[in-house]
């Protein structure tokens, strides 16, 4: 298992204060108007929600909609059968994102803070309005967390700008110092490993991967950065979650709180037979979380920002889908294993023996089914969301619709392609929710989004 380097808590709070080169003056976090604030106190709270926001009440919807998880009892049978509401999800909305969120914590410190300060901001940002665009399409974000200076109906843009949005907050984060002054904000004097700079150009191949289906450059743009970005799991910034228990890992906390509702997916289970992850992965029942042995699901397991392997795996594709050298895709393709592998404890003769017969053959599309299948594995636990943003770009893996489907929010009964905007935006800014619903068509869970458009 992998050092722990990544740790935010209460306690260090002091220490980040007096290690930075940001202000100490006790004044409100959240009023974009004060001429200084606290970013001492706003960081840890806006980087801890940041990674709970990819793992927690969405990540776990979207690991049910992918078949990484099985709903057993309550609200969990009704999201894997595409009941997710506009009720549902308004949480991550009003409290992980926008309203008192981490994307609200972002600008603050953008608006409010300059130079190596405000650049892990704008990285931060980035990832935020990443999920916020991925799950949801056209979104508030030019006008948007101006409530304290009167704006309160903020309109929406459009996904691609957002994305386009994505690429600029990342390129400023690199030109504004995020490589120097940030290892303090996490107090625990180790953070020296994490590569910044590295995980800046990861993001950006992240996000120009997701425009696949709509973006003839997408692929050539993300291979470029994913060869400027982490090259081993000791560089990506990850988080590992603090004791005491309510700060715990979300996995283990709804786990816990919540005991027999949520499963290890049966489609998950099957793909992975004889893969030795799978033994870190669950125990024989459907546990996957809180249990002696697995790796994920843990009080104090991981969330990477984004992982080496991922990196590794959107190498792998970009080099299929720009003809480059079947060795090399085959080679980052292993590479993206292996880290995983060895990340969660698997030995490293049974690494070898499973990492050795891969291949990648066939059409493209053959080898770019084999690189999502494999990347769909190592996103388990720590990565819902791409899981299912690969599948709405790419089709794989080749998951079938839930025969118990209900067709109330999803007429098609197809695994959804977006969530509803949540309700407090029809109750609250109606005419520019009213409008970005007609732009892209709809927003019941079978409408496709700009960026994922389904293939016939």
């Amino acid at each position: 298992m992998k050092t722990i380097k990544y740790i935010l808590s209460v306690v260090i709070l002091s220490a980040v204060v007096s290690s930075c080169t940001i202000t100490d003056v006790n004044v409100d976090p959240d009023n974009p108007s004060a001429d200084k604030i606290n970013a001492g106190a706003v960081y840890p709270g806006m980087i801890s929600q940041t990674h709970r926001n990819s793992v927690a009440l969405v990540g776990r919807i979207a690991g049910l909609i992918t078949q990484q998880y099985d709903g057993l009892d309550a609200q969990q049978i009704a999201y894997a059968q595409y009941l997710i509401g506009e009720s549902d999800i308004d949480d991550l909305w009003d409290f992980g994102l926008y309203g008192a969120g981490a994307s609200k914590d972002c600008y603050v410190l953008i608006q409010n803070t300059e130079g190596e300060v405000g650049a892990l901001a704008k990285l931060y940002m980035a990832v935020n309005m990443g999920v916020t665009t991925s799950c949801w399409g056209d979104v508030p974000y030019s006008e948007a967390f101006q409530g304290d200076a009167g704006l309160l109906s903020p309109t929406y843009d459009d996904q691609q700008s957002v994305y386009a949005e994505i690429q600029s907050l990342l390129s400023q984060s690199l030109s504004d110092g995020v490589a120097s002054g940030i290892g303090a904000f996490t107090g625990t004097g180790s953070t020296s490993d994490i590569d910044w700079v590295k995980t800046a150009h990861a993001l950006k191949a992240r996000y120009y991967l997701h425009l696949t289906s709509v973006d003839g450059s997408a692929a050539a743009n993300a291979l470029a950065e994913a060869q400027q970005a982490l090259s081993s799991v000791t560089e990506q910034a990850d988080f590992i979650y603090s004791l005491p228990a309510q700060n715990a890992n979300p996995l283990y906390l709804f786990d816990n709180d919540r005991p027999s509702t949520l499963g290890i997916g049966t489609t998950l289970k099957e793909m992975m037979a004889g893969d030795p992850r799978l033994p870190l992965y669950t125990t024989d029942g459907e546990d996957f979380a809180g249990v002696a042995g697995l790796f994920w699901g843990q009080a104090d397991s991981p969330t990477p920002l984004i992982s080496y392997w991922e990196v590794k795996f959107i190498e792998a594709e970009a080099l299929v889908r720009t003809s480059g050298p079947d060795a090399d895709a085959l080679e980052a393709l292993k590479a993206a294993v292996e880290a995983n592998m060895l990340y969660v404890g698997v030995d490293s003769a049974d690494v070898t023996a499973y990492v050795d017969a891969l291949t990648l053959t066939g059409s493209t599309a053959n080898k770019i089914e084999t690189i999502i299948n494999e990347k769909y594995k190592a996103f388990y636990g720590n990565a819902p969301i791409e899981a299912w943003v690969d599948y709405r770009r790419t089709g794989f893996p080749a998951l079938v619709d839930n025969p118990d489907a209900q067709s109330s929010l999803n007429p098609s009964k197809i695994i959804p392609r977006r969530f509803l905007y949540p309700i407090t935006e029809r109750t609250t800014n109606k005419t520019n929710y009213d409008a970005a619903i007609s732009a892209q068509g709809g927003h019941l869970l079978d409408v496709d989004m700009w960026a994922f458009p389904k293939s016939d």
